[in-house]
Formats: structure tokens, C-alpha cells, sequence
């Protein structure tokens, strides 16, 4: 798959990089590697993301070359400027968000590289997709590296082994393989430092994460005999904490650190009205199934879905789907 990604991309000379909308660590990691590697042969290559590059992933930036998503302004005309536009992290363009319009309109050569489970990515007029592996920046990595007689360029190297980090959740998820730990040794051997990557990633919370970790957990949901637990945020809970969509990041982890809790759900109001669920799986229960009955998907252990409902309708619907999915009597 990696060497028909190859071949695709030296038939292109502007590449435009995006990801899903709320940019995570592997997306904004696997797009910076990648760039960096395109600009290095000689490529114009450009990301730009919806709808911010979010606190926590700055570093990543060193060269500044992440553009918000400005769709009035400097990106009214983005559809006409690549000639491949490749969806990184993601493969259902629905997932760029305010991006899609453009991505849809352009007459680009449009593409995916992902590692997520879908069974036929759909829009794309080339798909590089790869579900064996733990994260887009794999994917990235095992691209570039052999590339380099020696070490990597430290953008890419830095870049990649965030992305890493951020979907493996700091090499504790079951897609920590072998293969991975092969290729974060190889990282840090070159000077990579694990500590400041962490601290970076995961050691920036605000006054006003804190207090809206706290508000939604006094909301905690215990069902299914104590197996399913999940919060809910609101708009307005947002707002009175002065907290950002941003702050939710890592939220979804909170219920899954009690015993004897299988599955642990955030469920959130979007910024354009829908609702979202995020999917936690401690171990045997396939969350990927769940999404994809509300259009999302992701990972066996880890998903996500995004739906045009109210929140408290999402939150029965994915209640009961769960259950079902766990064998629990809904109750």
C-alpha cells in the first residue's frame, strides 16, 4: 500500500494536507511528517486545519506551516490550489467538517491515508488505508524512513513520535505492538525526549479544564450493572466554566479508570448543533461496531461518532446500543 502512496504522491506537485475536524495528535503528527517529507523533494505541500491547530499541538509547528481553516477569507479559493488533496488520519470525508465543500468542489486528485477500520472508504478517487496499524504516523513513518541514511529530519522525528504517543495514549492502548515500541525506540535513539513530548501533549491543562472535568463528572452515569459509565457536556456547561471543545480532550478516559467499567462514553454538544459520542473500550467490547450504527467509526477499542440529534436522544440511542452490544437488559 505504502509504495501505491509513493508512486501517487511523485505524480503530484502541490499536495494539500488535511485531517479530520478537531485535529488530534496522529492527524496534525502524520500531516507535519509528511509535508516535511514532501517539501524535502522537492514538493509544495501544505496543511491547513479546522478549526484551530489546538494548544497542546503548537509544537508540533516549529516552521508555522498549519493554517486555520479561514473559509471567507485567505481559503476561499482552496479547492483550486492543490493537485491531490489528501484526507490524513481520516477516511470519510464528512470528518473534515466546514472543510468537505471545498474538498467536494475541488478537482484535485482527492485521497485518503488511514489506518481506522472501514469496510470501503467512499469519496475518494484513491484510498491508502492500512487497519493493522496503530496510528497514521506509522503509516508516515514507515513511508519516510527509509528515506534517510541516517537520523530524520527532527521536525519529522518529533512530529511523528507525537502522533505515536497521542493514539497509542502514551503506549497503553492494546494497538501498542511490538512494531510501534520498534519504532519509538528508534525516535528517541535519535534524540527524541518522551517526558517533553508528554509534558507537551498531555501537561497543559487551564483553571477552566479542570473545573469542567470536575462539573462533568459529578454528572457520571453508572448502567449495565456498573459496566457502562459515561458524562455529558453541554454548551452551557462549557460556558460556565469559560472551557473550549479543546478542553475535552482526555475526558472520555476519566469513567473508564473506575473498576469494573468495560465501556466509558463522552457524550457532547457540538458547536453546530449535533451531538457527539466518544467510545472507550477496556477490552472486549467492539465500540467500532456501535459508531458505525450513528455514521462514526474509528478503532475496535476506541470510536467516535457525530450525529444530527439532541444530545439526550443520542445518549439513549448509544445507551442502548451498548448494552446490546455488552449482552446487558437495558435499565
Amino acid at each position: 500500500m505504502l509504495d501505491r502512496f509513493a508512486t501517487f504522491l511523485d505524480r503530484h506537485a502541490r499536495v494539500l494536507l488535511t485531517t479530520h475536524e478537531n485535529p488530534d495528535g496522529d492527524g496534525v503528527g502524520a500531516a507535519v511528517g509528511l509535508a516535511a517529507h514532501l517539501k524535502a523533494r522537492g514538493r509544495e505541500a501544505r496543511i491547513v486545519v479546522t478549526p484551530s491547530l489546538p494548544e497542546n499541538l503548537r509544537f508540533l509547528d516549529p516552521e508555522g506551516w498549519i493554517e486555520a481553516h479561514d473559509s471567507e477569507g485567505v481559503h476561499r479559493d482552496l479547492a483550486g490550489w492543490p493537485d491531490a488533496w489528501v484526507l490524513v488520519d481520516a477516511s470519510e470525508p464528512h470528518r473534515m467538517g466546514p472543510l468537505f465543500p471545498a474538498f467536494e468542489a475541488t478537482g484535485a486528485t482527492r485521497a485518503c491515508l488511514d489506518h481506522h477500520l472501514k469496510d470501503a472508504p467512499a469519496g475518494f478517487d484513491e484510498e491508502f488505508t492500512d487497519a493493522t496499524a496503530s496510528a497514521s504516523a506509522e503509516l508516515v513513518y514507515e513511508l519516510v524512513r527509509p528515506c534517510f541514511q541516517g537520523p530524520l529530519p527532527p521536525v519529522i522525528a518529533q512530529a511523528l513520535y507525537a502522533g505515536i504517543v497521542s493514539d497509542t495514549g502514551n503506549f497503553r492502548h492494546s494497538n501498542a505492538t511490538p512494531r510501534i515500541h520498534h519504532i519509538a525506540a528508534d525516535l528517541v535513539g535519535q534524540g527524541i525526549h518522551p517526558a517533553r513530548t508528554y509534558n507537551a501533549l498531555y501537561q497543559t491543562a487551564t483553571p477552566a479544564k479542570l473545573k469542567l472535568f470536575g462539573r462533568a463528572l459529578e454528572g457520571l452515569q453508572l448502567r449495565g450493572g456498573g459496566r457502562f459509565a459515561y458524562v455529558a457536556v453541554t454548551l452551557a456547561d462549557l460556558a460556565a466554566c469559560g472551557a473550549t471543545h479543546e478542553d475535552l480532550d482526555e475526558l472520555v478516559e476519566e469513567p473508564r479508570k473506575l473498576k469494573g467499567v468495560e465501556v466509558a462514553a463522552l457524550f457532547s454538544e457540538a458547536a453546530d448543533g449535533r451531538a457527539k459520542v466518544s467510545l472507550r473500550s477496556r477490552e472486549r467490547v467492539d465500540v467500532n461496531a456501535v459508531c458505525r450504527q450513528f455514521g462514526g467509526g474509528g478503532h475496535r477499542l476506541a470510536s467516535g461518532a457525530k450525529a444530527a440529534l439532541p444530545l439526550a436522544t443520542l445518549i439513549a440511542q448509544v445507551e442502548a446500543a451498548v448494552l446490546a452490544q455488552m449482552g446487558c437488559d437495558i435499565v
